[in-house]
Parts: C-alpha cells; structure tokens; sequence
C-alpha cells in the first residue's frame, strides 16, 4: 500500500460527506468540464512498486495530460475502496491541474452510481491507489466504475496508474491474493496453491477483448507484481508467468510479467500507429533509492512443467531496468528451485 505522509489541505474538500457503504467524493482546486486533450498523441501508463510516492512521476503524468498543447487545465481522478483524500493536495502540487478529485467506492452499488459517469467521463488523468487488489477485483470488476475507466483510458488516451495494489489491477491478469498472499518460496514449492495462488483474467471488460482486453494495451498479456525487491517475490511471479502460459492465457511468445520495486515508477509511453515501437520505459526513483523494475518472458528455449506441487521453468528471459541502465539475464526453476545465470548468480 502506498504510504502517504502529506497533510490535507484546507483546499481539499469533501463534496459528498463519507460514507463506509456510499459514494464519497472529495476535491482540491476547481474541477472543468471537457479534456485539455479530446485524443493524446501518445498513451501513458504509470505502474508504481508502493511503498512511499515517487513525486516525479505524477508531475509526468501531468506533463502527458496537455500533450497536445492545450491551455485548458485537466481534472486529476483518484479512485479507492475506502480511505482518504490525502492525495488531492500532494497530486495538486506536483504540476498545474484544474483540480484532484478522489473517489472512495467502497461498495459494488457504489460502483455503479450513474453519478460516476460526469467524473470518469472529464477525468484528464485517473490514478488507482494501493490497498487490496482482492478488494477491487470483487467490488469494481463488471461494474459501471471499471467501464466507465476504460472507455476513458481508451477513447481519449489519457494517462492511468497505480501504486502497489492499484498497479497489480492495471495488468491484463491480476494476482488477487485471496484468501491468501503467497511468498515466493511457496509459489515454486506449489504455483496451484489452491488458496493462494489466485489469478483472473477477467477484470476488465471490453466490446474487443482479443485485441485490447486491458484499458492499457501494453499491459495486454501481462501479469504484474509489486514491492518486488523488498519482498523477495521474483519466485511466485515467475510462477504467475508460468500458469498464465500453461492455463492457455497467452501464449509463450506473448506472455509477460512485470515486477517494480517499492518506491520505483515504471513510466510507459506508446503510440497508436502500428509503424512506431514503444518509447523506451523510464524509470525513476526516491532519493537515495537504487529502484528498478524486471520484465520476464519465455524465451525460445525454455521448458515449462507445471502442474500442482511441480514447477520447472527453464531459460526465462528477465530485463531489468534502472535509471540508465538496461541488462538481460537468465532465470531458471528446476523442480522448485530457482537459480539465475548472467547475474553473479543473484535473482535481482
């Protein structure tokens, strides 16, 4: 869960007082009607590793808000399950918005308020917040809130992110942790744990879902993990990796995983047109914090054999990535045990 230290405000302000079973909806500055941006030249995602925020990238964000060069102003929407405005006055200060609206949803009722429609529909950039990602999947998925965010993400390519678990529900394949979260070592030991290793694939809806299942198509395919580094959790995502290509989800050549250390933003940027790769993926950190963020995939060579109390999981092609730095290595799981190649014999 992302730790938040910035006092609120006075400009932060509930417009709906809270409720544990309503929508509660808070605000700092003035919020607009419309977009700065009808349609953004490039689409932009942040995927945040918890811990404490990484200020630069929500100043990035904003900055890819008026890509287009529009004078108009944008509305910043924070979406939760519960909790409290504090992000309002810390997103506000990190760039020139019209507004920082949060919304607390802590029910599915809530998640289909007809009320959330003039929100999500003007929100220039949305930011999901850490907490339980069990949580989202139960009370968001299906609902008016999770269409609503990705019409908006999709339609107009406004900026989405997420820290913690608010990043873990941005990935086409979400690890729920429900009932139970899973260490590393259990998830090479038996990656089918019945009451923990749980994934789904069907949080987000959409009317192409072969195409562009994910509000971010980047993140089609992909399974992501995060406080990677701090919690020792390479093994159980390798895990991830390989029940979603064992289940029949994607397929090898396609399939990843994305793990982000705490206290690290994965910044994403791409364009529409089929001509033009991706930007290279930035990375930034706090100071004094030597972040990065792993990209697994199944290379030609590998060899897969999963199965309950199995897993052996060869020649698994990692990237990493830290501020001004990109190295490729091997990681291998023989019959449970997990060992790395290219790496000075170290997993991260």
């Amino acid at each position: 869960m992302s730790v938040m230290t910035v006092a609120v405000m006075a400009s932060s302000h509930p417009a709906h007082a809270a409720n544990k079973s309503k929508l509660s909806t808070y605000q700092s500055g003035k919020p607009v009607v419309g977009l700065p941006c009808e349609q953004l030249p490039t689409r932009t995602a942040v995927l945040m590793g918890g811990g404490a925020d990484v200020k630069q990238a929500f100043s990035w964000m904003i900055e890819k808000i008026n890509q287009c060069g529009a004078s108009k102003l944008g509305n910043f929407v924070v979406i939760r399950v519960r909790g409290n405005p504090a992000y309002d006055s810390f997103i506000n200060k990190q760039g020139a918005l019209a507004s920082v609206q949060t919304l607390v949803i802590p029910t599915r009722e809530t998640a289909d308020d007809p009320e959330l429609d003039s929100y999500i529909q003007n929100a220039a950039a949305i930011w999901i917040t850490g907490g339980d990602q069990g949580d989202y999947y139960a009370t968001w998925k299906g609902t008016r809130l999770e269409r609503l965010v990705h019409e908006q993400v999709k339609q107009h390519g406004i900026p989405i992110g997420g820290t913690s678990a608010g990043m873990m529900i941005l990935s086409e394949f979400n690890y729920l942790a429900s009932p139970n979260s899973i260490t590393s070592a259990d998830a090479l030991a038996d990656p089918y744990k019945t009451d923990a290793m749980t994934l789904a694939k069907d949080f987000w809806t959409d009317s192409d879902p072969i195409n562009e299942p994910s509000p971010f198509p980047l993140l089609n395919a992909t399974v992501t993990d995060s406080h990677f580094d701090t919690r020792d959790r390479m093994g159980r995502l390798t895990a991830f990796l390989g029940r979603v290509i064992a289940d029949g989800w994607a397929a090898p050549g396609d399939a990843r995983a994305v793990g982000v250390d705490q206290e690290t933003a994965l910044l994403l940027e791409y364009n529409d047109s089929k001509t033009q790769l991706p930007v290279m993926p930035v990375i930034l950190s706090n100071p004094g914090v030597n972040g990065s963020a792993y990209i697994l995939g199944a290379g030609k060579t590998s060899v897969l054999n999963i199965a309950p109390s199995q897993f052996t999981f060869t020649n698994i092609q990692v990237t990493k990535l830290s501020a001004g730095r990109t190295f490729n290595y091997l990681l291998h799981v023989n019959d449970g045990v997990m060992t790395s190649e290219n790496n000075g014999g170290s997993l991260y």
